[in-house]
């Protein structure tokens, strides 16, 4: 019964705000279908709500669907077992590891104006001796940190996972632990370029190089070669009392507040939060621009039959039959999050929450929804191709 009232409530109040980049800020939220010309299908609905009914209360998802140069978001949040309609667009989130996609994209910035080569050796950019620097002969280069072939660890060796730090484990992991570990603990996996091991710590350290090589912060490097040019206005790494307002809080797996994380020297792996809006104009741009977005694309490692990396993309065809596209995902205390794109068909997906990753113990929720709104919502678009 109680599954029955939510998904009553669910179809009453689920709001579809239809729109492109210039849509005024505050527009009228009105129930199904007294607004919007592209109003969600019941099959939408139902994958949302098979889904959602997971999650505990307070728990909110922000929706953002990008068709050729039209883009529908969608805001539910989980209130006392019901789904009530929130336009939530330009709420910010933590999306996790997406922000390595970032991360990327200012490499492939520096590489594209010729500031980098991305087969530039790590250890150039260091002011500390690594400990370890290469393996077989061959060097750890920029490229290998993007693309997770560096053979760096997923962590490093001397962070200590406390989770009662607020604001995250990380917090306390600053420059002066990163070089300890790089110049005394470091020891690689695998020879660099030869094996993918995805890897926060590769992530993170490749954030921190650029800003060495930029001599700028993370976020200051972040906001002057992405966010203003794409007019991204709420897309931030560190948080104030403006930001804090449109800050979604973050959420444990039981439904409880939660510390936003700060990853402090390794911010380039997992530091940043964004809105669904703000978003919206990254995959815009990464599906249609022909530079240093499309250069982190370009195909740089193999790493099963079906999947190429790119630099911080990864290109799948095998969870939709004849047809690749471009995933990453995100997660933290608070947050979980997934985006999706293809070029060729000019669509995405952008579904950001605040639910914790280590919901992921019960079931990768945020990960099946967004592939499954993937796969049904554009299910012609691979019949055509």
């Amino acid at each position: 019964m109680k599954e029955l009232a939510i998904y009553s409530a669910f179809c009453v109040f689920l709001v579809c705000i239809t729109s492109c980049i210039e849509l005024p800020q505050k527009d009228p939220v009105l129930p199904i279908p007294a607004y919007g010309n592209n109003p969600p299908d019941s099959s939408l609905e139902q994958i949302i709500f098979k889904y959602v009914k997971h999650f505990p209360n307070e728990t909110e998802i922000a929706i953002g669907l990008i068709s050729g140069d039209s883009t529908s978001y969608y805001g539910i949040k989980r209130r006392n077992d019901s789904l009530i309609s929130v336009d939530n667009r330009n709420s910010a989130f933590e999306i996790g590891s997406v922000t390595k996609t970032f991360t990327a994209t200012l490499l492939a910035k520096l590489a594209y104006e010729g500031k980098v080569l991305l087969d530039d050796p790590v250890k150039k950019f260091l002011p500390v001796k690594m400990r370890q620097s290469s393996l077989g002969g061959k060097e750890i280069t920029l490229k290998h940190l993007a693309n997770h072939t560096s053979g760096i660890p997923k962590e490093p060796e001397n962070i200590s996972f406390d989770w009662s730090i607020e604001g995250s484990p990380y917090k306390v992991y600053d420059k002066t632990r990163l070089y300890y570990y790089i110049s005394q603990q470091l020891v690689l996996r695998s020879v660099p370029g030869e094996k993918r091991e995805y890897s926060n710590l590769g992530g993170g350290l490749l954030g921190h190089i650029l800003t060495l090589i930029t001599n700028t912060s993370y976020e200051s490097l972040l906001l002057e070669s992405i966010c203003e040019p794409l007019g991204m206005i709420r897309t931030f790494v560190s948080i104030d009392s403006a930001r804090l307002q449109y800050l979604v809080p973050g959420r444990t797996p039981s439904g409880d507040k939660t510390a936003n994380w700060d990853l402090n020297v390794l911010t380039g792996g997992g530091g940043i939060k964004s809105t669904a809006e703000d978003l919206s104009k990254y995959l815009s741009a990464q599906i249609n621009d022909t530079t240093f977005y499309y250069l982190t694309q370009k195909p740089t490692f193999q790493y099963t039959e079906n999947n190429v990396a790119g630099l911080g993309w990864a290109w799948y065809a095998d969870r939709v039959k004849n047809r690749r596209y471009v995933d990453a995902t995100g997660g933290t205390g608070g947050y979980s999050c997934i985006v999706i794109f293809e070029r060729t068909t000019k669509k995405a997906i952008i579904l950001l929450t605040n639910v914790s990753a280590f919901l992921a113990s019960k079931g990768d929720y945020i990960s099946k929804m967004g592939i499954e709104i993937h796969n049904t919502l554009y299910k012609d678009d691979f019949k055509q191709n």
